[in-house]
């Protein structure tokens, strides 16, 4: 009754159908009819997920948060808009906004990439030979795509307008692209694997532009944000929340932890060595942890010591009385190596960080004395840098175990597309577990802390982005004929001129940031700024630290 049966007809119908199913990964791409299914599963059934979910829990604030103003202040409160103690009561007790409204506003950084690939594509596509991705013109163009939109949206100022121009602009050069060359056989192998198999080599990386244009653009973002604040046009619901929401600047801290993370796997990931594949030893990841952390943990000090000198405004709810980001970003490649020998799952080590740390929060009085205690000793003044570190070492692990994935080279051409699931699988797992701990067990995210939520919400927002990046690139490289899919790309194709050298100097630019920051605040009363004047010292800001970046670019140096 069972077994084979050889005499069985088979339907060759039926036969060719199986094969092409079972076959289907390894002939996959992104064209007309697969291009609105990814969006479909990987982009709007999320949101529309996460939209009913959010609206049924009656956890998001959709009404407009009311910006503080001296009229509405109590009569003890600082009415000086030119004093440090108005300036830190400014920015306390703050609720944040909508995660509807982040994503919205912060959607602009993707659709900014979208059009800049498809203009450099269209105009690549039609003069290879000429295309140059250095000039003038390209320059303009890239800070015209990439700055004014985030000026617009980040000061509040039209976003829906800002959001439907980027989108006209990208299907206006999208539709300027050719197709590429018809394949009479679509399940023939692609072109472009023989050229995947011929570069590939063990333990090598190459550089990745979808990673280098999302550091680039996490770190652009922060740097702005972190002087905008400061002026009356940067909406105060974009500032960062006392204890528990969502905000913009939030979302920027836990972004930069998380993109550090991503590149901070090259230190674990096996390294060629003539010829060989060596992995390094505890030791050996610890004294690298050691050499990257000591300029840092030199700036953490050297601002603590300037802030004090020059009684610089601070808001000790923050990262505490002593402590600031530059400690926090010091500590995590020291720690790592010692997480990476309890586990070598960094996702392992990393849910363990979060879910114990969140437990210790949630169930025992350590939450209680977090929000309430008074500052009598070292640890108590700086309670919120030292507990919050624990949270973002779980998501720095986070940002490495994705920084695993996609950092390698990847060996074939098929292995390259399956990334695209994997970042998919990470962003998703990230979206449960904050849905799980945000609308079932109704934690609210807190950036003070560091809680479990809030690292969630960071890994998936980041992965996110990462996904779309991957995606768009993968779309419109797709339409390129092989010859120029994969050699002779000119500088300033792969990644624009301005976020290749900020990558490339990310650190450089977030110092020259917070020393603009201080001397503009110490030099400016920003408080008094029209919007004009508020408007014209952001842009000159931008350019400043952007200057020093380009200048190494073309010089051809890169410190950190």
């Amino acid at each position: 009754m069972g077994g084979h049966n050889e005499t069985l007809l088979k339907d060759p119908a039926i036969e060719e159908w199986i094969w092409m199913r079972n076959n289907t990964h390894r002939y996959f791409k992104i064209n007309k009819r697969t291009t609105p299914t990814l969006i479909a599963m990987g982009i709007v059934f999320p949101g529309l997920l996460f939209w009913f979910a959010s609206s049924t829990q009656d956890k998001l604030k959709l009404g407009p948060v009311v910006k503080k103003s001296v009229a509405d202040m109590d009569p003890l409160v600082p009415s000086d808009p030119t004093t440090k103690e108005y300036k830190e009561w400014r920015v306390s007790d703050l609720d944040g906004s909508s995660l509807t409204e982040i994503h919205m506003v912060l959607s602009t950084v993707v659709l900014s990439y979208w059009c800049w690939k498809c203009k450099t594509a269209a105009e690549f596509h039609r003069n290879p030979a000429k295309f140059s991705g250095r000039s003038w013109q390209h320059f303009v163009f890239e800070c015209t795509v990439f700055l004014v939109p985030m000026f617009m949206a980040l000061t509040d100022h039209y976003l829906y307008t800002t959001i439907a121009a980027l989108i006209g602009t990208g299907i206006y050069y999208r539709k300027q692209i050719p197709n590429a060359p018809y394949r009479a056989d679509k399940w023939a192998p692609d072109p472009r694997a023989d050229s995947f198999k011929q570069s590939f080599a063990p333990g090598k990386i190459t550089p990745k532009s979808y990673l280098s244009i999302y550091r680039a653009e996490m770190m652009l973002l922060t740097c702005f944000c972190i002087l905008a604040v400061d002026f009356n046009v940067f909406p105060l619901k974009f500032a960062k929340v006392e204890t528990f929401g969502t905000s913009i600047m939030d979302l920027g801290v836990g972004s930069f932890v998380f993109s550090a993370g991503v590149v901070g796997a090259k230190s674990v990931l096996p390294k060629r060595v003539d010829g060989k594949i060596v992995a390094l030893s505890l030791w050996q990841q610890l004294k690298a942890g050691l050499w990257t952390s000591l300029p840092v943990l030199v700036l953490g000090i050297a601002r603590f010591v300037l802030t004090e000198s020059v009684d610089y405004q601070k808001h000790a709810t923050e990262y505490g009385t002593h402590w600031n980001f530059f400690f926090t970003l010091g500590l995590l490649p020291i720690c790592v190596p010692l997480g990476l020998s309890l586990c070598g799952d960094l996702r392992v080590t990393s849910m363990a960080l979060l879910v114990v740390y969140q437990a210790l929060y949630s169930l025992t009085p350590l939450g209680n004395w977090l929000e309430h205690a008074d500052r009598t000793n070292i640890v108590a003044a700086n309670r919120e840098g030292i507990f919050s570190f624990v949270g973002y070492l779980a998501m720095f692990l986070l940002g490495m175990s994705l920084g695993q994935e996609v950092l390698p080279d990847a060996p074939t051409f098929k292995a390259r597309r399956m990334r695209l699931v994997s970042v998919l699988g990470v962003w998703t797992t990230a979206l449960i577990s904050f849905f799980l701990f945000s609308f079932v067990l109704g934690i609210e995210p807190s950036r003070r802390f560091a809680n479990a939520p809030y690292c969630f919400w960071v890994a998936g927002f980041n992965a996110a982005m990462l996904w779309v990046f991957m995606v768009i690139e993968e779309d419109v490289d797709s339409k390129l004929p092989p010859q120029l899919a994969r050699a002779g790309r000119p500088a300033g194709y792969e990644v624009p001129v301005i976020l290749e050298a900020i990558n490339g100097n990310s650190l450089t630019t977030f110092l020259v940031a917070n020393l603009l920051t201080g001397a503009i605040n110490m030099q400016v009363e920003t408080l008094l700024c029209t919007t004009v004047q508020s408007m014209l010292v952001l842009g000159g800001y931008t350019l400043m630290i952007m200057l020093p970046a380009l200048l190494l670019y073309r010089s051809n140096i890169r410190l950190r």
